[in-house]
């Protein structure tokens, strides 16, 4: 009985805390932004953080118009971000759980 009583809890707090669309859109600007940062850095650029900003911004600006799909599983949730309908390498998916954005897999922003 206790266990199912915790198992109950921490399901509900799962679901209580399962991340938004609105929290992943601001997840996946800070994501990207720093993408673009790692990329800027490996590439010896001077200033790699303002490349992350503009990017950033940018991204702000797209993301509506991006096909994004959640599959909402009430304690969690799957993002699928399609960036290329003809190279399915380019197509992202993060794991929404606890108010906490994973990705699964690598994402090639390339």
């Amino acid at each position: 009985m206790r266990t199912l009583l915790g198992l109950a809890v921490i399901g509900g707090l799962l679901a209580a805390t399962n991340p938004s669309r609105v929290e992943f859109n601001g997840f996946v600007q800070s994501y990207v932004a720093g993408k673009i940062e790692e990329q800027a850095r490996k590439r010896g650029e001077a200033n790699p953080d303002s490349a992350g900003q503009i990017g950033g911004a940018l991204v702000g600006l797209v993301l509506p118009a991006l096909p994004i799909e959640r599959r909402n599983f009430l304690a969690f949730s799957i993002y699928d971000v399609t960036l290329s309908k003809s190279d399915a390498s380019k197509n992202c998916s993060f794991l929404g759980i606890a108010g906490q954005f994973v990705p699964m897999g690598e994402c090639s922003l390339d």
